[in-house]
């Protein structure tokens, strides 16, 4: 679009008080002159007015110059047809015809950028303004037929101009309809429009004034039909100086529908067919033919209107339940189709049971997140082509929501496994998409349950714990995840008030230096007394997170961390305190506000206090995470890497997080001294964090011989049941007084 704006005429401007004097000036010349004075008016702003046109189509340059140039030279067209009707002495009689072929090829003009405007405006192909149109001119024309062609052809004085005459109402009327179109299907309504409505409303005055004057001897003077002319050929010049001729091409927002209006079209139609016979017999064979001819082609016109219109209806509303039952990216059925698609499977008399797969997407995030939401899309969408293609012709995929898509099918269990390892691998397969070639798999649940809605949770269930043995793989729904998933729920609903009833306990695990064999850090675990047995965190963490009460609990825990931390330093020891921190915990943005609160209640120092994050912290929402980070390492916290080695973070992703400390996860200790792959891996990680830099902690230290190989290799500290179990503060302190008693 044409960026270029140029300085509308306000009102108050000079160039708009001129315009409006000289428009006083040359009505009041053309009103007390004579004849000739008024010819000369009208020839002048004629003239004026073309002038005006080309300069505003300079000025404002609107976005379909075309069109604008098309009127300019329908109005040049228009002013030799007027002058040379006027003055029939100007003719050679050898073509009276000059002055009609000048007019109606302006009309033409007219008609291109009327019906181009339409085109650039709308969103979709539709021809029915200029059905509408075509309707109105038969309309008008039957109607001049009748009232000056048919006469005028009756009268001694007839000749083709009287014929071709009798067509200029009928196709302002035409044009007239289509400016209509423009100006009311839009919103707001475009003052450039209203200008040019007004001069073809003028002109349909002053053509069937000309038409009238050509068939009786009482015609109107010459003077009020210049003056007609006049005023249209200002009008069309007020239509070119408005700056919103800029954008009468632009696609509007579109305006209400009004059938009130169509309504009206139809009835004036009846109307005047009804009234044809009031308005007399025809006079001769040829009348007869001719108003059957036009009144056949007007009732056949009307009634393909209106099939048109019915038409349209049912399509639009076809149109309209297609969208609602179908996603827009993928064009997929959506989630409103399951009911209807799984109540055909019922009643089909295929063999087996109808069978619900949910599929989700592995690492979908991953390329949304690193490349965008539109590779995204392209990815999601390439997904659902793969899942079609996989699937039987009476099976349906729908897509349920972000990155999963639920599969209904009628088979027996082994149909419905082999239908999900070939969904699985087609979706191994690389994508190519327009940012880069992605690698993602497919995990999937199956499940058979009577009712749709049990399916889709059972297959739903399925899904995850298929997630949880690794990637692309797929799990059918069975007693055992039944179990599962009713102690789901049993133990969500029993941790709610877990610390309101004191279940909840922590326990210290010792990280020592490896040098001097000396506790320099606690690492607070919690613990959850229930139904008589101690469970660790791999058994409610995860429900905690999943039932949003990771954040009462994580708060509590640090709490009761940073109490027993100057309880422990009240008591002679000199240690700080390590508190693991859920990825849900650092997508909240309160997380140091809440730290740095405790921090003040307890009288510590952020370096008092360790934070251990998982590494799929770092990919599963980095940049929230690492805002949270920051933040809390400017206090003086020490971030901590936990289980470092088992995850998939970049060495990048590490540079760009506060981390001061490296935990190396316990599965490449336990192998040290027996695999010399395990024990140069650890070298190297040590090497690579003293590069960062960063220190290294040892986790699963169990044997003395991997303590000694583990501070061999310079790893500053370690943690192990060598060094102590997890135990409550009690413990600990007990075994300070001890320790200091055996001094």
């Amino acid at each position: 679009m044409n960026t270029k704006v140029a300085a509308p005429f306000p009102m108050h401007t000079r160039r708009t008080a001129g315009l409006v004097a000289v428009v006083v000036v040359a009505s009041t010349v053309f009103v007390l002159g004579d004849a000739g004075v008024r010819a000369g008016v009208l020839a002048t702003v004629a003239v004026g007015s073309v002038l005006t046109i080309s300069a505003a189509i300079r000025r404002y340059r609107p976005d379909d110059s075309r069109c604008w140039w098309a009127l300019f030279g329908a109005s040049v067209l228009f002013m030799f047809g007027v002058s040379l009707r006027s003055d029939p002495t100007a003719l050679n009689h050898s073509f009276p015809l000059l002055p009609d072929l000048f007019t109606l090829t302006g009309y033409a003009l007219v008609g291109y950028a009327l019906s181009r405007w339409i085109r650039d405006r709308q969103s979709i192909d539709d021809i029915t303004p200029l059905v509408d149109a075509g309707l109105i001119f038969l309309g008008t024309l039957f109607l001049s037929w009748l009232l000056f062609i048919s006469p005028a052809l009756e009268s001694p004085r007839s000749s083709a101009s009287t014929v071709v005459n009798g067509l200029y109402p009928a196709i302002d009327a035409a044009l007239i309809t289509l400016t209509t179109y423009l100006l009311f299907s839009s919103k707001p309504r475009t003052p450039a429009l209203q200008w040019a409505l007004i001069a073809l409303v003028a002109t349909l005055v002053g053509d069937i004034s000309y038409a009238f004057a050509a068939t009786t001897d009482d015609a109107p003077s010459s003077g009020l039909l210049d003056g007609i002319y006049l005023f249209a050929y200002l009008s069309l010049a007020m239509a070119a100086l408005d700056p919103s001729m800029r954008t009468v091409s632009q696609r509007q927002t579109p305006a209400p529908a009004h059938s009130s209006r169509r309504v009206v079209f139809v009835v004036t139609l009846l109307v005047v067919c009804a009234t044809v016979p009031l308005l007399g017999s025809a006079v001769s064979t040829g009348d007869l033919i001719v108003r059957s001819l036009l009144l056949a082609s007007i009732l056949v016109g009307a009634f393909l209107r209106g099939e048109r219109a019915l038409t349209r209806v049912q399509v639009g509303e076809e149109h309209a339940k297609y969208l609602a039952a179908h996603d827009l990216l993928t064009g997929l059925p959506n989630r409103t189709m399951l009911d209807e698609e799984f109540t055909r499977l019922e009643r089909s008399q295929t063999p087996g049971r109808t069978c619900v797969l949910f599929v989700d997407l592995d690492n979908f995030k991953m390329v949304n997140d690193s490349y965008g939401h539109r590779v995204g899309d392209e990815l999601i969408v390439a997904a659902a082509r793969r899942i079609r293609a996989a699937l039987g012709a009476a099976d349906t995929v729908v897509r349920y929501a972000g990155d999963e898509f639920v599969v209904l099918t009628r088979r027996d269990r082994g149909g419905a496994e082999a239908l999900a390892r070939r969904i699985i691998d087609r979706t191994n397969e690389p994508f190519p998409l327009s940012a880069a070639t992605a690698y993602v798999t497919a995990s999937v649940g199956i499940a058979d349950a009577d009712r749709l809605h049990d399916a889709i949770r059972e297959a739903d269930t399925a899904m995850y714990h298929a997630k949880s043995l690794g990637a692309a793989r797929y799990a059918f729904f069975d007693e055992s995840l039944r179990a599962r998933a009713t102690s789901a729920i049993e133990t969500a609903t029993a941790l709610r008030g877990a610390i309101r009833r004191g279940e909840l306990e922590v326990y210290y695990q010792p990280i020592i230096e490896t040098v001097s064999r000396t506790t320099v850090v606690y690492e607070a675990l919690v613990r959850w007394n229930w139904q008589g047995r101690v469970r660790t965190p791999n058994e409610f963490i995860s429900i905690a997170e999943s039932t949003n009460l990771i954040k009462e609990i994580g708060e509590w825990v640090l709490r009761t961390a940073m109490s027993d931390l100057v309880t422990l330093r009240s008591n002679g020891q000199d240690v700080t305190m390590s508190v693991n921190v859920s990825p849900m915990q650092l997508r909240d943005d309160s997380l140091p506000v809440i730290v740095g609160r405790l921090l003040d209640t307890y009288d510590l120092d952020g370096a008092d206090l360790a934070l251990e994050i998982t590494e799929s912290v770092l990919i599963d929402d980095m940049g929230t995470a690492k805002s949270v980070l920051d933040r809390l390492a400017a206090m003086g916290v020490l971030i901590v890497l936990d289980d470092f080695g088992i995850g998939y973070s970049s060495l990048s992703r590490l540079r760009a997080m506060p981390i001061a400390l490296l935990k190396i996860d316990k599965s490449f200790v336990h192998q040290i001294g027996s695999s010399e792959s395990d024990t140069q891996l650890i070298r190297a990680i040590v090497a690579m964090a003293s590069a960062l830099p960063v220190a290294t902690v040892a986790e699963g230290v169990e044997t003395e011989e991997q303590a000694e190989i583990i501070e061999a290799l310079e790893c500053r500290f370690a943690q192990g049941f060598l060094f102590g179990r997890p135990a409550p503060v009690a413990h600990w302190l007990l075994e300070s007084a001890e320790t200091r008693a055996g001094r």
